[in-house]
């Protein structure tokens, strides 16, 4: 009958060495809160693109703008056009879309970078992910700010509280509504209506048209743009677009992927050199125990179990302050920003990658332990 050494065994070897354990501990907690940071910030990253966008909604832009909305140019009244010219319209809706910087405050306050948007009461019936949480809409001279505004501007949350004040080309824009819209781009943006913005910027044109078909099939505004060569357009679905800008940002995933490989990689060379030299400091008690009948495997047994011990307590130290750091936060990329993806599938991502490197760190040692002469290591000094 085989042999197999207590769980309690592998429990009291942790305090043998206590500063040993600690840093391995903290390696794999390092491993597990980077892995957390890394897998909420890339399913934030996809998921905010992916909520933008709706099967039934195209989007119309200039054909020379090479799909950059803020460049694009169309007809101001080209919402009519559609609306009359192309069957299976539901609703259209022109807007204005600026990168600009926004002074806050008083005429000598901070400047900030911002995404404006330039709407008409269409686009709350267009962009239905958008949910009023303050305030009311505004009208001329005012605006409302995403929940993401201020994270997207690098300003602190209460410079965009009701009330504030915005100063854009020399116009005040009283803040009067704050918005969320969950799983979009949108949140980053401030909104103000489209003709005074249009009259401030000097500019009679719009620059995207947002058509909600009746249906995904958009072979009737396909066409509609293939006959009208006057009007320079271009339609795009919003799946598609969206899906683009993901790939667009491909290379900075990749990116997040790899450094949080690198190390843990570094983490899994270390914790394999602890286990190591754990093995080689009680080689005599090692010995010992297989004189006593106990087999290298169930030696190798305990081994593994100490180093997956350690790798859970820095795992589940490294999840803790992933949660007490992230949740709440937000990424700014380009002009936009969204939350960190903070789910169940984040913090499994990180636990698990701590306990594997745990489990994989233990292999040499576990496999030199297996393979333990006994009368050579019992004479080691």
């Amino acid at each position: 009958m085989r042999r197999h050494l207590p769980f309690d065994y592998a429990v009291r070897n942790l305090g043998r060495r206590p500063l040993r354990t600690l840093l391995t501990a903290a390696a794999s907690g390092l491993v597990a809160a980077l892995l957390v940071a890394t897998t909420a910030f890339v399913r934030g990253l996809d998921k905010t693109f992916a909520g933008a966008a709706q099967e039934n909604t195209a989007m119309l832009l200039s054909n020379v703008a090479q799909r950059d909305v803020v460049r694009s140019r169309v007809n101001a009244g080209l919402g009519e056009i559609v609306r009359a010219s192309v069957p299976g319209v539901v609703t259209t809706s022109g807007e204005v879309h600026m990168g600009i910087s926004v002074r806050l405050g008083a005429s000598d306050g901070p400047v900030h970078p911002a995404f404006m948007r330039g709407v008409t009461d269409d686009a709350y019936v267009m962009h239905d992910a958008l949910t009023l949480v303050e305030g009311r809409l505004p009208m001329a001279g005012e605006a409302i700010v995403g929940r993401l505004a201020a994270s997207q501007m690098g300003a602190a949350p209460e410079d965009l509280a009701l009330g504030r004040e915005l100063w854009l080309e020399g116009a005040q824009f009283t803040i009067v509504g704050r918005f969320a819209a969950p799983g979009t781009t949108i949140e980053a943006e401030v909104w103000t209506p489209l003709a005074p913005l249009r009259g401030l910027v000097q500019r009679g044109d719009d620059s995207v048209l947002f058509v909600r078909m009746d249906s995904s099939d958009f072979a009737d505004l396909e066409l509609f743009t293939a006959r009208r060569l006057d009007l320079e357009l271009v339609m795009i679905p919003t799946s598609t677009y969206y899906r683009e800008l993901t790939e667009y940002f491909g290379p900075i995933r990749r990116m997040a992927w790899f450094l949080a490989a690198m190390i843990a990689a570094a983490a899994l060379f270390g914790g394999a050199n602890t286990m190591g030299a754990s093995v080689q400091d009680r080689v005599r008690e090692l010995a010992t125990l297989r004189a006593m009948g106990y087999s290298g495997m169930a030696l190798a047994r305990a081994i593994a179990q100490e180093s997956v011990l350690i790798a859970c307590l820095g795992g589940l130290v490294g999840v803790a302050l992933a949660r007490l750091f992230l949740v709440g936060n937000s990424v700014t990329l380009a002009m936009s920003a969204f939350s960190l993806d903070l789910d169940a599938v984040s913090i499994l991502a990180g636990f698990a990658a701590s306990v594997l490197l745990g489990l994989l760190g233990s292999g040499p040692a576990a496999l030199r332990v297996s393979r333990l002469p006994i009368i050579e290591a019992l004479a080691e000094n």
